[in-house]
This record gives structure tokens, C-alpha cells and sequence, in this order.
């Protein structure tokens, strides 16, 4: 094979392959680009989760809550006025943002962000990684959220095991 070929082959390749990795099955699409980086500067995680410190589901931001800070543009960057100008559509429309939701449990099982944060005392980081440094939502669960992951972090924190506290 000559180098031109050749280049073009692995050109054709790498393209494919990032094609593939960008619609790979369970890779969310999300509705808006969101920078937790930027937003993590300006405001709590309750801003936008309001119910991590209180409920089992920490909850996904609100159009209401959204449009607490964002009046008009407040961007500079074209990428990002762009995504405010997203968020004018949906308030204009009165129409919810539709996040798609990455963690989920299974139905047999239980599982309380206010146990874990408010109680345990673990940051969000230990389940969703380093989310308060990303310029774009996450694609997919930075953590596999099955039974041996949790397990083996029970274990490693020294919490009960106990399956009923987890199966009900």
C-alpha cells in the first residue's frame, strides 16, 4: 500500500471511530451544553439540585431554577451565548428542559443522596467524579452504579453491608 493510501486509511479510520464513540448506545444526548466548571464558580449545588441534602433523588434543574440567575445574555463566548439563547427559547415556550437522567437504581433497590451526602458526609465526586471541573454535561455515568461498586465502597468506608439496608 502507498503512503497516501495509507493516510488516507487511517484518516477514514479515526473518523469512523470517533463517529462511533459519539453515538455509542447509552451515550445521553443532552438537551444544552452546561458548564458545571462555570456554574460551580457562581452558585451551590442546590442551585440547580435542590434536593440532594433532603431527598433520595437529588433532582434535575428546573427552567424555574435556571432562570434565577439567567436574565438576558450573560455570556461572552459565542458557544455559550448560543446555549443562552437556548434557554430563552424554552423560557419564551414555557417548556421545561428535558435532561436526560444518567444514574438510576435498580427498581429492587434503594438509594439516598441525603444518606450519603448529608450523613456520610461523601462528596459528589465519589459517585460522579470530578463533575464540578466539566465545560459539558457527562454522557454517561462516571461510575458504574451496580452492586459491586457499592458494595466494595461500603466496605472500603466501613458501613454497613446489610442488604436489607439497600434491598427493600
Amino acid at each position: 500500500m502507498n503512503k497516501p493510501a495509507l493516510a488516507v486509511a487511517i484518516i477514514l479510520l479515526v473518523i469512523a471511530a470517533a463517529v462511533l464513540y459519539a453515538s455509542s448506545p447509552g451515550a445521553a444526548r443532552q438537551p444544552m451544553r452546561f458548564s458545571h466548571k462555570a456554574h460551580a464558580k457562581e452558585a451551590k449545588c442546590t442551585a440547580c439540585h435542590p434536593n440532594y441534602e433532603k431527598h433520595a433523588s437529588a433532582g434535575l434543574p428546573r427552567l424555574a431554577d435556571c432562570l434565577d440567575c439567567h436574565e438576558g445574555t450573560q455570556s461572552k463566548e459565542p458557544e455559550d451565548v448560543k446555549e443562552e439563547a437556548k434557554l430563552a427559547q424554552y423560557a419564551e415556550k414555557k417548556e421545561e428542559i428535558r435532561w436526560v437522567r444518567l444514574y438510576r437504581v435498580p427498581d429492587h433497590s434503594f438509594f439516598s443522596h441525603r444518606r450519603h451526602v448529608v450523613l456520610g458526609k461523601l462528596e459528589c465526586k465519589t459517585c460522579h467524579g470530578e463533575i464540578e471541573a466539566t465545560d459539558s454535561p457527562p454522557r454517561w455515568p462516571a461510575q458504574p452504579i451496580d452492586m459491586d461498586w457499592c458494595v466494595s465502597c461500603h466496605q472500603k468506608e466501613k458501613v454497613s453491608t446489610d442488604c436489607n439496608g439497600c434491598h427493600r
